[in-house]
């Protein structure tokens, strides 16, 4: 697989080609990328980046780590490792944030294989997490931390490729604590308590996208614990 990035007049444009695979076509696609003839692209427009330094970044990781994030996202990965960082360094910084998704089923031990961490932070730490991201991990970081989307119906979105886990971070005020319905369930996970989506929001949703393998997961973990 071959990945790169050019510009426009107006856009940042990163694009993958040589997919192999149609499965790995398929991941490409659900990620967010559109089919265009042979390659895949995604397009950012140029105020996206506050900056050139921001830009020639994720360039630069994309070309470096663009094909090792999708393959992540096709086979699966240690969410462990990735998850315990987030929460280490969120815990030292005061953030609001919550753990959405597939994640959110394998925390609570529901025998799922993840293949991206869903992420979400309450708005008002959004662009606190951003800063503490570019300090930190300024490597992983894939996809600019925005409020302006062409791809993502959330109000801010950004995406890590960090210690081998694909990790989409959002935020939106539907998806804050005070205004989440139902609400977040706090557990305890590796001695730290987290918010994890709710049980049965999960299972209503993974019986609407028809994905028998995670259905049978939660059916058995609600049957049996």
């Amino acid at each position: 697989m071959k990945c790169y990035s050019y510009k426009t007049d107006s856009q940042l444009i990163l694009c993958a080609e040589n997919v192999k695979s149609t499965e790995l076509e398929d991941t490409v696609l659900h990620m967010g990328w559109k089919k265009d003839g042979v390659r895949f692209i995604l397009p950012y427009q140029q105020q996206a980046f506050p900056n050139q330094g921001e830009e020639e970044l994720i360039s630069g990781n994309f070309v470096r780590s663009g094909q090792a994030m999708y393959e992540a996202s096709l086979f699966g990965f240690d969410w462990k490792r990735p998850l315990e960082i987030l929460t280490q360094k969120f815990m030292e910084n005061g953030i609001e944030w919550y753990i959405v998704g597939s994640i959110s089923d394998a925390v609570r031990g529901i025998k799922v294989k993840p293949f991206d961490m869903d992420i979400v932070i309450h708005t008002k730490d959004y662009y606190k997490v951003k800063e503490i991201f570019y300090r930190n991990y300024p490597d992983s970081i894939m996809q600019p931390f925005t409020d302006i989307q062409d791809t993502c119906p959330l109000k801010y979105f950004g995406r890590m490729f960090l210690a081998g886990a694909m990790i989409d971070v959002a935020a939106d005020e539907g998806w804050n604590m005070e205004n989440r319905k139902p609400k977040y369930e706090k557990i305890s996970w590796k001695g730290y308590d987290v918010y994890i989506d709710d049980l049965q929001l999960r299972y209503k949703i993974e019986l609407a996208r028809k994905r028998k393998d995670r259905i049978v997961a939660i059916e058995e973990y609600m049957n049996h614990g």
